[in-house]
């Protein structure tokens, strides 16, 4: 798996990511393919234990939980295009320990009808907002 897309966001706020579900091949994975997705949010500590975030722990991310998948892609204003959005939420991007930026890792696994399975990663960097300034 490649290095997973990482970007910045402040420390309990909520946003949108916007990613591209892809096959083995670089295919896109359109929604009426899709058996299975699912979501788990964690962050490793400092101790080098994992932590679940907001109770995504390969939580159901099927068309549910702040997720919708497209069958074609969709083009943001910038010109960025997707299949997949996720709608993240302040309980997804609070703190598990006081460091300036903590990484929570979003892990996506998916499974379609064809017996392909694969997994697509990023990362939210979250910005400690008491370490501003």
């Amino acid at each position: 798996m490649p290095d997973p897309t990482s970007f910045p966001v402040l420390e309990q706020s909520s946003g949108s990511y916007f990613g591209t579900l892809k096959d083995d091949f670089g295919e896109l994975i359109p929604l009426v393919d899709l058996v299975t997705l699912t979501l788990t949010l964690y962050v490793i500590k400092r101790d080098g234990n994992s932590t679940i975030i907001n109770g995504r722990d390969h939580q159901n991310a099927l068309l549910v939980n702040n997720v919708t998948v497209f069958n074609t892609l969709q083009t943001l204003a910038d010109g960025r295009t997707y299949n997949l959005r996720w709608n993240y939420q302040p309980a997804d991007t609070t703190l598990v320990e006081a460091l300036p930026v903590e990484r929570h890792i979003a892990l996506f696994e998916w499974s379609t009808a064809q017996v392909q399975a694969g997994k697509h990663e990023m990362v939210l960097a979250v910005e400690n907002l008491i370490q501003v300034g």
